[in-house]
């Protein structure tokens, strides 16, 4: 199963993939491919580890190429069937330059992970030239948008919509509405944009201090991060189309 999650930068998306692969994880090989290709952020999301520069996604992709994805993922700590791919603390902004050949690059390396992994989950960046954006629109079973009750988060649904519509996405789109904040009228937002949300996901002020810690959002405590796990266990069920969650 092949999972994109795309909207604008800083609203969640990282931390939701995150949650999604603890999810996938319990039943099954799962590779996170984050593709922001302008800075390091597996350091990050696997705080402790240790990484080698030709281990790095920008390599894949940057017209080195890659015949074994393998190489390129890195296993999680504390959950061995949960992998990711990225750039690593040795990389820097200007390390790759992604030309329009990246595209081809980048799908193929996402077949490559499809072939080993249950779940591949595509943790795409905000950026224009992401070139993982094209191959995640048209190959993804599911295409999960994430809006924020913030006008800028509708402002770049509206831009990416004609792109949706064009690459007969539309029918794969799944709707997840992110608080980040503690208040927000989802209700309002629905009817004003005729949008109808599949999840909504609760403001979590936990989350903000599990950035590189190891942690993840399924190890919450709080309420409000238990209401975010029992939202994530729900959209894993609609994802996987049955009932096993």
């Amino acid at each position: 199963m092949l999972i994109a999650v795309w909207g604008r930068d800083g609203i969640g998306k990282s931390t939701l993939c995150d949650a999604l692969g603890m999810l996938f994880a319990k039943q099954g090989i799962t590779v996170i491919i984050d593709t922001d290709l302008t800075q390091p952020t597996l350091p990050v999301r696997l705080n402790g580890s240790k990484f080698e520069a030709e281990r790095s996604l920008g390599r894949a992709v940057s017209g080195i190429g890659a015949n074994d994805a393998s190489r390129y993922l890195h296993q999680h700590t504390n959950q061995k069937s949960l992998f990711y791919a990225g750039l690593t603390n040795m990389d820097e902004y200007l390390s790759y330059e992604i030309g329009l050949e990246a595209d081809n690059a980048a799908q193929n390396f996402v077949e490559l992970c499809v072939e080993i992994a249950d779940t591949v989950i595509l943790d795409l960046s905000g950026q224009r030239t992401d070139p993982f954006v094209p191959g995640a629109l048209i190959h993804a079973d599911s295409i999960i948008t994430m809006f924020t009750p913030h006008v800028e988060g509708f402002c770049w649904y509206k831009s990416v919509e004609h792109l949706l519509e064009t690459m007969s996405a539309q029918e794969r789109i799944v709707p997840v509405f992110s608080m980040v904040e503690r208040h927000s009228d989802i209700y309002a937002i629905e009817k004003a944009d005729g949008i109808q949300f599949t999840i909504s996901l609760p403001y979590v002020q936990e989350f903000r201090h599990i950035h590189g810690t190891g942690a993840t959002p399924m190890d919450g405590t709080t309420p409000a991060a238990l209401r975010y796990v029992r939202q994530v266990r729900n959209l894993g069920t609609l994802l996987k189309g049955d009932d096993s969650q």
